[in-house]
């Protein structure tokens, strides 16, 4: 089945290619069809300068000295538009200020989307970021942080597609908490047509036999996977049910996640990586099958953790694969720090032989200082003093 992927990747390559235009430039923030609001006269204040135009030097003045840009960012913007009224720009800063928006934040949303400064405060952004405050419930300090990182919330009509968007939304997932929880990942969701995005996936997904409650934890875990276009879509479902997959199971989701996360190139050459380790290609579709995360893993991640695994636990590809949420984990933070404490307690025979290192790497953080440290103070008081300078701390 793995080999069928590998085989298949020049296709893949293909329908990956057919994402549209305009899916793409809605994630990129260039495509100028989805301003929408109902009073375009604002927009008339931007001006598309030819190329090799010099700079507005008043547009790059503002930009560095009222919006906190760098020299260069503002250099950048200024060639792409220009600041004809900086009395509706001050309106537009006064307002995300009252919005709770600092410096950092400001400086963040302008870069992103600096046409954001013509555009009418009190007719389009206002009542979007009130919206947000008051029909979902974000608080200032989150609103804030959402809105600029993901600016392309504002580029949507609200009676015409946020608010339908959000409707549609909460129907898919369950509960307008759910849409909520889906909408602080990826705001720019609400400026999209989620009837052509979102309703085919989640008809195919459930012609497949996956539940509504696998569905709604996938689009709540990974919404931007719903900006795959449908025919790759279609062929990863397909793949995943080759495989043998359970789609009653939430681990069908993490699998579909992690497939649709990837070019057909790169889950070949992650696939290429895993066989220049020794793995067979059944392996490899037991391991994926089991911890799909696993095989996103970067190659050079995969072979520091084989060579802890092996060398120093002495573990096969075999016993790997009944713990593989051990090549996840990570091997500076938690593995290697683990494995020093868990040997000096060995060497000073204040422990056993007969523990499962895979019980070990799994503790969270709290319980394995109350077994492993904690516990042995007294005999080795410098264990988690050892312990911490393994973290890095």
């Amino acid at each position: 089945m793995l080999k069928l992927l590998c085989q298949n990747a020049s296709h893949i390559r293909r329908l990956t290619k057919s994402l549209s235009y305009s899916t793409k430039s809605i994630l990129n923030g260039t495509h100028s069809r989805f301003l929408e609001n109902p009073s375009p006269k604002s927009i008339t204040h931007l001006s598309n300068r030819p190329k090799g135009k010099d700079p507005s030097p008043t547009t790059v003045s503002y930009l560095v000295n009222s919006c906190g840009l760098s020299s260069e960012s503002a250099l950048k913007s200024s060639k792409r538009f220009r600041i004809v009224s900086v009395e509706n720009a001050d309106s537009v800063l006064a307002l995300f200020k009252n919005h709770g928006f600092d410096q950092t934040q400001l400086s963040r949303l302008i870069t992103r989307f600096p046409a954001v400064l013509m555009l009418d405060p009190d007719k389009i952004l206002k009542p979007k970021m009130e919206f947000l405050q008051h029909r979902l419930g974000i608080p200032s300090a989150r609103l804030a942080e959402i809105v600029s990182v993901n600016p392309l919330f504002f580029t949507g009509s609200l009676e015409k597609r946020i608010r339908p968007s959000f409707g549609l939304l909460s129907d898919v997932v369950g509960t307008d908490e759910n849409a909520i929880v889906v909408i602080t990942r990826m705001p720019g969701l609400l400026c999209m047509d989620l009837h052509k995005i979102l309703l085919p996936k989640e008809a195919l997904l459930r012609k497949h036999g996956v539940p509504a409650s696998v569905i709604s934890k996938w689009i709540m875990k990974s919404p931007r996977n719903l900006t795959v276009c449908d025919d790759r879509f279609s062929e990863v479902v397909a793949e995943l049910k080759m495989m043998g997959f359970d789609p009653s199971r939430t681990l069908y989701l993490y699998a579909l996640h992690t497939m649709l996360g990837m070019s057909s190139s790169n889950w070949k050459r992650k696939c290429e990586a895993y066989k220049s380790l020794g793995w067979s290609e059944d392996e490899l579709l037991k391991l994926f099958k089991k911890h799909p995360c696993c095989i996103a893993m970067s190659e050079t991640k995969l072979r520091k953790a084989m060579e802890f695994l092996t060398k120093c636990l002495g573990w096969d590809i075999c016993k790997i694969l009944k713990n593989p949420c051990c090549l996840a984990f990570s091997l500076e933070k938690r593995m290697l720090p683990r494995y020093k404490v868990m040997q000096k307690l060995l060497s000073n025979g204040l422990l056993k032989k007969d523990f499962c290192w895979s019980t070990v790497f799994g503790l969270n953080e709290k319980n394995f200082l109350k077994k492993f440290v904690n516990k042995y103070q007294g005999e080795a008081p410098k264990l988690m003093e050892a312990y911490c300078k393994e973290m890095g701390i």
